[in-house]
């Protein structure tokens, strides 16, 4: 096998790195916002700012399921013309529109309902949670657009605006004395901009070129009339979709399946303490805001990894060193930080977030390897999705079913907290892992019987070509044009 050359590794290594750059960026100006915010109010009120932005990115997870369906719309290179490259995104920005609007008419009706069901003191923050939430889908659209494409600096820059904005407005917000409700307002107007930078990056972004269909020898077509495999990694077949609106549908409703566990295991372990009525709330934020690191950079490295596992396969190239780097960027900083976790967590808590938010401090080390196995579990979904693979939205759903009955039998406790969610993310990274080796065995086989059939074959043989999707069509997604 050649090795690879130092300008494919550089290649292969400059997306993920922009990504992670900027991901850590906003991240870091993210943990001085938490903490402006925490001196700024009390710990009962830092707290609820910690559960409306829990509520805000679990409800955002339907933009970013939206995002992987666009995703893979467009790297199968639908439309022959601009005109029909264009007409199905302009009408999907017309359809989230549309959501957009009866969101924020419900999310007024409803905020107060809602709230005392919570019992959240703030009925408003949970209105401008779901707001945020609804526009987020066209800044998903946007991102998904520039992912396909290809374009990872603009990608980067754009995290940095909408972060930067987000964070400087909510800083604004909440220090002019707007409390909870005025960082739920820096949050809306952050992603508004952000969408709209998006959509100017994305006027920018020339589509990439359809790569050519490489053909091979193989065996014999069957008498059912399908294709024999080739190649080391199958190649797709051109199959007819009923429509690009059925199309989207369907890969958003698959995505939907996989992302909603991944935002709740992600979210709900501080509305869970919170929902407990435990006192020690604000402590358990602070911890679990510091914690989020590995998972807000493999949120980032996602948006390479998606589209790249996505074109590899398609275009019939093993896309398993792409999936190495994305987790050299989430588990060494994750690491990192449960090293620091043992040795200066109070300490860390006390510089970030004041001295009254370091009662959770013992725990943040087994927090911070939870999240590190979530933010592997994340780049794991994330690498099946882009190959098709749709068996990880059941693991993934059995997962967040027990690690929520294991958070609630933990009784809000930080340290019980902590230690249920680390034994959980355990089991749930193993499971989706051994979904990933099923993946490549099964590819391995399928290249030892086309090597099989193809000398078998001989010249005599037909050209003939199939997807992953097509030779277990109980696993993919619809085939892709």
């Amino acid at each position: 096998m050649a090795k690879p050359s130092r300008e494919a590794v550089s290649g292969l290594l400059a997306g993920p790195a922009a990504l992670a750059v900027a991901g850590m960026l906003v991240n870091g100006c993210n943990l001085l916002m938490n903490l402006i915010v925490a001196r700024a109010l009390d710990s009962d009120s830092y707290g609820a700012v910690s559960v409306q932005v829990s509520i805000f990115l679990i409800l955002s997870v339907a933009g970013n399921a939206l995002l992987i369906a666009v995703v893979q719309h467009e790297t199968s290179g639908t439309g022959d013309t601009r005109r029909e490259q264009w007409s199905w995104i302009r009408r999907l920005r017309g359809a989230c529109g549309v959501a957009i609007v009866v969101a924020t008419v419900a999310a007024l009706a409803l905020s107060r309902p809602a709230a005392a069901l919570m019992s959240y003191p703030h009925p408003v923050a949970i209105a401008e949670a779901t707001i945020g939430a609804a526009l987020w889908t066209l800044l998903c659209v946007e991102r998904g657009l520039m992912q396909a494409r290809g374009a990872y600096p603009r990608l980067a820059v754009n995290f940095v605006v909408e972060g930067f904005v987000r964070i400087g407005l909510v800083i604004a917000f909440v220090v002019s004395g707007m409390g909870v409700n005025g960082a739920g307002l820096g949050i809306v107007i952050g992603v508004i901009v952000g969408a709209e930078h998006a959509r100017w990056a994305v006027a920018r972004t020339p589509r990439l070129p359809r790569p050519a269909t490489v053909r091979t020898w193989s065996a014999p077509l069957p008498d059912d009339g399908t294709a024999a495999a080739t190649g080391p990694i199958p190649m797709p077949i051109p199959a007819p979709r009923a429509s690009a609106r059925q199309s989207v549908i369907a890969d958003t409703t698959v995505a939907l399946g996989a992302l909603i566990p991944l935002a709740l295991l992600q979210n709900m372990d501080v509305v869970i303490v919170g929902w407990l009525g435990t006192d020690g709330v604000g402590g358990y934020a602070a911890i679990s805001t510091a914690c989020k690191v590995p998972v807000f950079i493999g949120l980032a490295v996602a948006n390479f990894l998606l589209p790249e596992a996505a074109r590899r396969r398609k275009e019939g190239r093993p896309a398993g060193a792409t999936l190495a780097v994305a987790l050299a960027f989430v588990v060494t900083p994750g690491l990192f930080l449960a090293a620091i976790g043992l040795v200066g967590a109070k300490w860390l808590l006390g510089l970030v977030f004041g001295p009254h938010l370091t009662g959770a401090a013992p725990a943040l080390w087994v927090l911070a390897l939870s999240m590190t196995l979530l933010a592997v579990t994340l780049m794991f979904t994330t690498y099946l999705l882009g190959a098709g693979v749709r068996r990880v939205v059941g693991v993934l759903a059995v997962a967040t079913v027990a690690t929520a009955g294991a958070l609630v039998s933990a009784g809000g406790g930080s340290m019980a907290t902590a230690t249920a969610a680390l034994a959980a993310e355990s089991v749930t990274a193993l499971a989706v892992g051994l979904l990933v080796v099923q993946l490549h065995h099964a590819d391995r086989q399928a290249a030892g019987r086309q090597a099989s059939e193809a000398g078998r074959g001989g010249e005599d043989a037909p050209l003939g070509a199939v997807s992953i999707s097509d030779a277990r069509p109980e696993e993919g997604f619809p085939a892709p044009v």
